[in-house]
């Protein structure tokens, strides 16, 4: 069985330029589930406060010196403080992806909503990609954002949950 580091580097072998696109909460964090009446009303330290996955950073600090793949960061956040936290903690413990390449989504500032969580990543994708890149890889924890993506980016993608990275 392939490990997780050779899949990319064989994916990057078979493209030109390759762009890897990767969620935060429950992939390179630690997250934690609230029920909706226990979510908590004061959020501040929550995103901060994350503890990071270590296995996987360092796979991704691993793929990050392959020539012809970029990182990016690629998460949903609730609030602007939540933002905040992210972009701190970003800076911590991810400084090896460019400040650039942080996509995060605020849905305080209307960038995304109930509807369209599912979807807004595969968006987000589909406007960066333009014609920068001839492949795309997206890790991430949430079924419903990795079919969405496969069912909208087919053979232009390659799609991992996080599971597939931790072996």
């Amino acid at each position: 069985m392939k490990s997780f580091y050779e899949k990319i580097s064989q994916t990057c072998k078979k493209y030109k330029k390759v762009a890897m696109f990767i969620d935060m909460d429950g992939t390179i964090s630690e997250y934690h589930v609230y029920e909706e009446e226990k979510m908590p009303i004061n959020t501040k330290g929550v995103a901060i406060n994350q503890k990071p996955l270590n296995n996987i950073i360092e796979k991704l600090k691993m793929i990050s010196n392959i020539h012809n793949i970029d990182l990016y960061i690629l998460t949903l956040s609730k609030s602007n403080l939540i933002t905040k936290e992210k972009k701190e903690w970003l800076k911590k413990y991810i400084s090896f992806i460019k400040k650039e390449n942080w996509i995060i989504i605020d849905r305080e500032n209307g960038e995304y909503n109930a509807e369209t969580r599912n979807y807004i990543k595969t968006e987000k994708i589909k406007e960066k990609i333009s014609n920068d890149y001839e492949h795309i890889i997206l890790l991430d924890d949430d079924h419903n954002v990795l079919k969405q993506t496969l069912t909208t980016l087919k053979d232009k993608c390659d799609v991992y949950h996080i599971s597939s990275a931790i072996i």
